[in-house]
């Protein structure tokens, strides 16, 4: 197993085939990383095909009961969704023994192995430059948005074929907008004041420990991208945002 880094503030993408896993560690104890899965797609099953996830449970009027405009947007790449993992699990924190499912409600990867105290995040969306704009930052920032797609644009350049292709036209597919993340040991929690006062969020400094870790086993063939989260603006990095690091095996 080959440790890699996620360097800090910056991000790092690899592929995880079918039952290997991925070790996310938090090298430091203060850092969160922002964690996505985009399923590769199978060559086995054509987009029109009956039998494939654009056509579930599908009835012999299926090809002609979805209109062309929702089967478009039904069509694009599969990539994991937290939204559709808390309905999934009925859960806002996944646990070990947890899967996470895409957009699509397709197994993705699955909690296998967690030594920090589990506190991770669902909720919030992936930093980016407006936040910091909105934050107070003047000029560049870095951002867990722009992270992903660079990790995902350098990966590209190291593949080849099939993979190479799917990479380079995520952006495009995905319309230009990063999914929600994982936020792998962010420490978020929902506040309620009174019995009768609504419920909010919080952002929180860290609970974990250095060199504490999760486990996710793909369930299919995967990219799995991270972000060393840059925020320096808030508490969740400790204000000190430090390389992640990572391990792929079988």
């Amino acid at each position: 197993m080959t440790l890699q880094t996620v360097p800090a503030r910056r991000g790092a993408a690899t592929l995880v085939r079918a039952s290997q896993k991925i070790k996310i560690i938090n090298t430091h104890g203060n850092q969160v990383v922002d964690t996505w899965a985009f399923a590769l797609p199978s060559p086995s099953i054509s987009a029109t095909d009956v039998s494939a996830p654009l056509y579930p449970k599908a009835s012999p009027g299926s090809l002609t009961a979805y209109s062309s405009a929702a089967n478009i947007a039904a069509s694009a790449p599969e990539y994991m969704s937290m939204c559709h993992t808390r309905a999934s699990n009925l859960k806002i924190t996944p646990e070990v023994g947890d899967v996470l499912v895409s957009q699509k409600r397709a197994p993705m990867v699955k909690l296998v192995e967690d030594t920090s105290p589990g506190v991770h995040d669902t909720l919030i969306a992936a930093c980016d430059r407006w936040r910091y704009a909105e934050l107070g930052v003047e000029g560049y920032h870095e951002s867990c948005t722009d992270n992903c797609w660079d990790a995902l644009d350098a990966l590209a350049k190291t593949v080849e074929g099939g993979v190479a292709e799917m990479l380079m036209g995520l952006q495009a597919k995905l319309g230009g907008r990063v999914p929600d993340p994982f936020n792998l040991f962010m420490n978020i929690p929902i506040t309620q004041e009174g019995s009768g006062a609504k419920r909010g969020i919080s952002f929180e400094g860290p609970v974990t420990r250095a060199g504490d870790y999760v486990v996710l086993e793909a369930l299919r063939d995967v990219v799995v991208t991270m972000s060393a989260c840059p925020q320096d603006v808030l508490t969740i990095n400790g204000k000190n945002p430090v390389d992640a690091h990572f391990q792929v095996f079988d």
